[in-house]
């Protein structure tokens, strides 16, 4: 490099958008406090070690000051996200939700399923393709996403009015007050997100949408999670810039396109088999005595109203509850510890299905799950690439000096022993059933012996050639 200083993409060769040089901390934080009009830091400001992206672009001072501020953290991306299990719902009752009957009206709920005006809580509405319910937390109301979009709002209020010298848009102050805002959900591995609208609340600690929405974030809904984010949030703070320069991160979990109208064809079909059906007919019934398969009766669904006008809405369903949030709030894969621990609750729930099998849902388990991903690990922990922490420059094989050969700094691996072993004894022990096939054991017994020998901890001693000879 001629180490020239351009405004030029390129000169005689590709520049740099940044450069190593020390800088005064304390003058950047003294600007986005004039900015911000405040007078001190926040007790806690969290920052990053270093930066992924190419240019190594950082976000201005006074936006991760003002987070702080109101104990707000941001993803990678620069947008705030509450992460949750989804569920699917296609009715309510407004008591259900919190959301008092004017407030749905103005939404757009002016009648229930029987078609009679809205007049009280009791009444059973369909959700709308589109608006989603947020979880509150009686326990723990700060983890609640109530809680945190709140604080999200005014957040965006406060960047609004000092960085941006704009009106505030939002002015929340409880959580009714989140009511008709517009969200964006995203899933994990997608870079497609959708615009959402929150109605209401409920106690379980997940996302309660429609079908559709669930399936146009590409989720099947058997208790993936999703995240969701403040529309005005999102627009204000995301930066693909921001995004890391390596494979995936430039794409993956991040709202790098919008969709604004949900198209019932274009989600994922699994949502394309929902019975809409308010009613079993006799024949199905008849059926079950038979061990008929289901598609051998016909039953309504979603697949055979696409394309008409009665695809967004007269979904029915078999049979009512007294309170949806009566039930279970909340998960036990999220409540249980330990992987071991979650993976015996699910046996343990197995064992009382008399129509499954322990040993084949085990089985599953293991051949689908463990033993791909045990493998899959160490096959990447023995062709993986070595980093320098201080440059970030990639390595595939390590330099003689034992260092970073451009700035010396120190090289570790991309991939550690943990993340090879996490599964391995889970597995094992679940092999250990009685029932469970001797091909699983076996390949267990071979891939332990595998990885022992890449992370063996025993001490090797050097030996004289000689002492291989006997007198």
């Amino acid at each position: 490099m001629c180490k020239r200083k351009t405004k030029k993409l390129k000169c005689h060769t590709d520049t740099l958008a940044y450069e190593r040089r020390s800088i005064e901390p304390n003058y950047y934080i003294q600007s986005a406090l004039g900015k911000l009009q405040m007078h001190d830091l926040p007790q806690l400001v969290k920052g990053v070690k270093g930066t992924w992206n190419k240019d190594h672009i950082l976000e201005n001072a006074a936006k991760v000051i003002l987070r702080a501020k109101h104990k707000l953290t941001a993803n990678k991306d620069g947008t705030i996200r509450f992460d949750a299990i989804q569920l699917p719902i296609t009715h309510f009752k407004p008591f259900e939700i919190g959301a008092s009957i004017e407030k749905l009206k103005s939404l757009g709920y002016s009648e229930d399923i029987h078609n009679k005006p809205l007049e009280n809580e009791n009444q059973i509405l369909e959700i709308k393709p589109q608006d989603v319910l947020l979880p509150i937390c009686p326990t723990s109301p700060d983890e609640s996403a109530a809680d945190i979009f709140i604080r999200t709002a005014n957040f965006v209020d406060e960047l609004l009015e000092k960085f941006y010298g704009l009106p505030k848009f939002y002015n929340v102050k409880a959580k009714e007050d989140l009511i008709g805002q517009l969200m964006i959900g995203l899933a994990p591995h997608t870079s497609c997100g959708i615009t959402a609208r929150v109605i209401g609340f409920s106690q379980a600690q997940a996302i309660y949408a429609h079908p559709y929405l669930h399936a146009a974030m590409r989720r099947n809904c058997d208790g993936d999670e999703t995240c969701v984010m403040l529309a005005l949030d999102a627009f204000l703070n995301f930066s693909r810039q921001f995004l890391p320069d390596r494979r995936g991160g430039r794409s993956m979990d991040a709202p790098l396109v919008l969709t604004t109208l949900l198209v019932p064809e274009e989600v994922d079909t699994e949502a394309h088999g929902l019975d809409t059906a308010f009613s079993y007919p006799l024949e199905f019934y008849l059926a079950t005595q038979e061990y008929k398969y289901a598609w051998e009766v016909k039953v309504e669904q979603v697949k055979d109203r696409l394309r008409k006008e009665s695809q967004y809405e007269g979904l029915g369903f078999t049979h009512d509850t007294t309170d949806m949030n009566a039930g279970v709030l909340c998960s036990a894969y999220k409540t249980l510890p330990t992987m071991f621990e979650k993976l015996a609750g699910q046996l343990e729930l197995a064992s009382k299905i008399r129509a499954v099998k322990v040993e084949d849902v085990a089985t599953l388990v293991i051949d689908k799950h463990f033993l791909r991903d045990i493998k899959g690990n160490l096959r990447g922990f023995t062709t993986q690439e070595f980093r320098c922490i201080a440059c970030n420059n990639k390595y595939r094989r390590p330099p003689l000096l034992g260092a970073c050969t451009s700035c010396s700094g120190r090289l570790v691996f991309t991939i550690a022993e943990g993340t090879v072993r996490k599964y391995l004894d889970a597995a094992i022990k679940l092999s250990n059933m009685e029932g469970m096939p001797p091909y699983i054991k076996q390949t267990l017994q071979l891939l332990k012996l595998r990885v022992d020998s890449i992370f063996s901890k025993e001490a090797t001693k050097q030996i004289e050639l000689q002492s291989w000879f006997s007198k």
